[in-house]
């Protein structure tokens, strides 16, 4: 995006007073010595600080929520000391516990295999954050505003799952990333079917997130489909 933006990307209105600088993606899903290093954050853009706020709940969410599928690698490693220095905070302490309730070694009374437990997320929370992301992206690069209530699908892919047959299919171009060990991501328009768009972003070096739209939406009832989650 060349020009300086005049609309908030989150709501779609002309900015005006009271207006902040958002990150995309998020800087809560990096140590800030990694911000550092890497300025994996690929830019601001101007939003309503009130539009800003709105979602500052559901990326810590997010955060602490993926969080522990990023042990291992550089960048989530870095992160998960973050967190834990952060839990001195009452606040913190609330949050990561509420994400250590949603690890389940006998969900829904099945015993799993030796060393495995099974992970439950807010799948709303996820997806509202990953599309914020996608929508903050697609923003910079294309100049349209893509509203939030465009219906879509998100999958979840934690390392150690291969990816489905259409990730390899779909995204044969390159990567977008500055860094792809910290963030990077693909995506691809098919609009010959319907605006259809496949995104997927790789947060820390280990967590595969999908997103599949239409955009500009087509409303045939062929193409309506329910906003839902994967994981």
């Amino acid at each position: 995006m060349g020009q300086r933006p005049t609309i908030c990307y989150l709501c779609g209105q002309l900015l005006s007073a009271q207006l902040s600088k958002d990150h995309v993606p998020p800087k809560q899903l990096y140590a800030e010595d990694i911000r550092r290093k890497h300025n994996p954050n690929l830019f601001t853009l101007p939003v309503h600080e009130a539009c800003n706020l709105g979602y500052q709940r559901d990326e810590d969410y997010f955060v602490y929520s993926l969080m522990p599928f990023g042990r291992g690698s550089y960048s989530g490693d870095a992160l998960r000391r973050k967190i834990l220095d952060d839990c001195r905070h009452p606040d913190q302490r609330v949050l990561l516990q509420k994400v250590l309730n949603e690890f389940e070694q006998q969900p829904s009374g099945l015993t799993l295999p030796p060393g495995l437990v099974a992970k439950r997320f807010d799948g709303d929370r996820i997806l509202r954050v990953a599309w914020k992301i996608v929508r903050g992206l697609y923003f910079s690069k294309f100049g349209a505003f893509v509203p939030e209530d465009v219906p879509k699908g998100c999958e979840v892919i934690p390392p150690e799952q291969k990816p489905p047959g259409e990730f390899f299919i779909l995204l044969d171009g390159g990567n977008h990333g500055k860094y792809p060990g910290v963030f990077d991501y693909r995506f691809r328009a098919f609009p010959e079917a319907h605006n259809f768009n496949y995104w997927a972003m790789l947060l820390w070096d280990r967590i595969i997130l999908i997103l599949k739209f239409q955009f500009p939406p087509c409303n045939c009832q062929e193409c309506i489909v329910p906003t839902h989650v994967n994981a």
